[in-house]
């Protein structure tokens, strides 16, 4: 049932509110000779005075943005064929201001069952399309900071369960089938699943971010280290509505880390790859070191570890520790060297 106002121009003024609150404008399109009429609110829509323009399609199709006029002809062959039709369009104001329309228009039928005339009701969608908008602009970010990291994306609910993922890559962890925890839980090393769990859930009663480092199963069953960062989220009331977490790859750091527990016994590899880094002679070295150039030349020749008990070998790695070498000892892999 619709309420009228009050008095003689009582449905006019009550389409004219509809129209003014909802941004939107009603529309007739006559089939045969081709004459529109349009509604206060349409002119409104159009940024036209209403006294200006005799309301036509030509001045429509004439105010639809470029790149839809294409959309709006096909629009107008269905109307024309006596088909209703729903399209969203942009115009172009008089002003040069864009604004989104979204139309849906209807048929009226002759007592023969034929068209006659096309009405429509079209509304100001701009807000929403700039809504959508923003939010393909923050998607985007979001998936280039996810590739960036060369990481995977933890969703988690309020209470720590995990809940899904969103991957850049197969490098940290192959995604598993299902949406439960347990299936999630699946994708850690056997020693760490239930830690990790722990602190997914310590996580959902911390304001504060949660960091810790794990392994992750691969797609040949093997593992990497990962480090993942978990941060709640809260709605504007400050409540907390899920988790989310960056897991990034870092078995190259586990790896090569120069704090390995490992022994560091010195090769003579290491040694001629850092005179080779600081472009220095056996001459230099030994000056430096105060130490014969034969006895390099002898460490030099050995490319594994050198077993040697002199206290030469301590000197020639602390000289070149301070020219800028760092040395690593992996504990898988060869022992190596690079810039400070």
């Amino acid at each position: 049932m619709l309420i009228l106002f009050d008095g003689d121009l009582g449905a006019r003024e009550t389409l004219r509110f509809i129209e003014e609150k909802l941004h939107a404008g009603i529309w007739s399109w006559d089939l045969a000779s081709g004459d529109m009429q349009w509604s206060h609110g349409f002119f409104a829509l159009l940024g036209i005075e209403p006294e200006s323009t005799k309301p036509s399609s030509t001045v429509l199709s004439q105010m639809v943005h470029p790149e839809d006029r294409p959309l709006s002809e096909a629009v107008n062959r269905t109307l024309n064929e006596g088909l209703p039709a729903e399209w969203e369009f942009r115009i172009i104001r008089p002003n040069g201001r864009i604004r989104w329309v979204a139309t849906h228009s209807e048929l009226l039928l002759d007592p023969d069952g034929h068209p006659v005339k096309s009405i429509g009701i079209s509304f100001d969608v701009t807000k929403q399309h700039e809504s959508l908008q923003a939010l393909d602009i923050m998607t985007g970010q979001y998936e280039a900071l996810v590739r960036a990291a060369q990481g995977i994306v933890w969703f988690g609910d309020k209470d720590g369960r995990i809940t899904k993922i969103s991957r850049s890559d197969d490098t940290v962890a192959e995604r598993p089938v299902g949406r439960q925890t347990e299936h999630w839980m699946n994708m850690f090393h056997p020693d760490e699943r239930a830690s990790v769990e722990g602190l997914w859930r310590q996580a959902a009663l911390s304001r504060s971010p949660l960091r810790f480092d794990h392994r992750i199963r691969q797609r040949d069953n093997s593992y990497r280290w990962a480090r993942t960062i978990i941060v709640q989220v809260f709605s504007r009331r400050g409540e907390p509505m899920e988790l989310v977490g960056l897991s990034t790859d870092i078995e190259i750091e586990k790896r090569y880390s120069p704090n390995s527990a490992r022994p560091k016994q010195l090769t003579g590899t290491q040694i001629r790859g850092a005179r080779g880094m600081l472009a220095w002679s056996v001459k230099d070295l030994a000056e430096r070191a105060k130490i014969s150039p034969t006895t390099i030349r002898r460490y030099e020749q050995i490319d594994g570890p050198i077993s040697s008990p002199e206290v030469g070998l301590e000197t020639i790695q602390r000289v070149l520790t301070q020219a800028g070498i760092e040395f690593m000892f992996p504990e898988i892999g060869k022992p190596g060297i690079r810039p400070r």
